[in-house]
């Protein structure tokens, strides 16, 4: 059975094809856990379930899903009852795809004319503005990666439950016993990780970007924003062919630069955090054999992030 997951506040986020969960562990030291039934859009319908359009739509329900879990895991981790409202989650999503758009799109297609200036013209040729764009933004990514771990604790013990939910699907994933002890010689990289996903959507945006041309600052901005979709998918696709052929010589030499990627996104976990982890993952697992023959796993659970 195919499981994913995500880092939240002071805990993790599991899901299964027909299920997710998170387990929290609370200011007494305790482990919250809560989870629900989840069934993707994609299983109600064919189309929803092609290549790329799938990958689209896995990757708007996981950022949905990661939302939720992540107000309810600040509330349980901060000790209070009271929930923030679907407005507040949604609001607080379309800032976060807001100034996703600024610092990702904006930025470095404005930085890449403001070169073009400083070299006393512009850059005409499309490949080579898209190629200085791309650089411009994954070292924007990186820089912004960086930043947040510097200044901020609170986001390395984040880091550090997604070490732990790396492990804890690795000896799953192994077919090992869900205990914290199974898992300290693992590393903390997955090959479908999120900060992969990124990075791959990071490098195939150049190419994507490169047969858009290059127009006024605006019009390529709007124009990034409708193919990003459509980038994203194809990312998605890859990173599940290149989990299914990790082991082929040549995949690994592709998914090498993910793996190290994720050296900034994840922290080595205390056995407490992979116990959380392993209790969220338990949690889901086991509603899923409670049903299990009732539900269809579509694919969309697969991304690890």
């Amino acid at each position: 059975m195919r499981v994913g997951g995500q880092a939240v506040m002071e805990g993790v986020l599991m899901r299964s094809p027909n299920f997710w969960g998170v387990a929290v562990r609370t200011p007494d030291g305790e482990v919250d856990i809560k989870a629900e039934r989840f069934r993707s859009v994609t299983g109600r319908s064919r189309l929803l379930r092609l290549p790329v359009i799938r990958g689209f739509v896995s990757l708007a329900e996981t950022l949905w899903l990661g939302m939720r879990a992540l107000t309810l895991s600040t509330n349980i981790a901060l000790g209070e009852e009271q929930e923030l409202s679907r407005k507040e989650i949604a609001g607080t999503m379309l800032f976060g795809l807001v100034l996703a758009v600024v610092l990702f799109l904006a930025v470095p297609v404005l930085g890449t004319k403001g070169i073009g200036w400083l070299l006393g013209g512009r850059i005409e040729n499309p490949l080579v503005f898209n190629l200085v764009e791309g650089v411009l933004r994954i070292a924007i990514f990186l820089a912004y990666l960086v930043g947040i771990t510097a200044v901020s604790r609170d986001i390395k013990r984040f880091f550090a439950y997604h070490g732990a939910e790396h492990k804890a699907i690795k000896v799953y994933e192994r077919g090992d016993e869900l205990v914290p002890e199974n898992a300290r010689d693992l590393d903390t990289s997955h090959v479908r990780c999120g900060t992969s996903f990124i990075l791959y959507v990071l490098v195939l945006s150049i190419l994507a970007f490169s047969l858009l041309g290059i127009q006024g600052w605006a019009a390529m901005v709007a124009s990034r924003i409708v193919v990003i979709p459509l980038v994203a998918g194809i990312a998605f696709e890859f990173i599940m062919w290149s989990a299914r052929h990790q082991d082929n010589p040549a995949v690994k030499v592709l998914i090498w630069p993910g793996l190290q990627l994720q050296k900034l996104t994840t922290r080595e976990p205390t056995d407490e955090m992979v116990e959380v982890a392993m209790a969220s993952l338990k949690k889901v697992l086991s509603m899923e054999r409670e049903v299990r023959g009732g539900g269809v796993d579509d694919g969309t659970s697969k991304l690890v992030i």
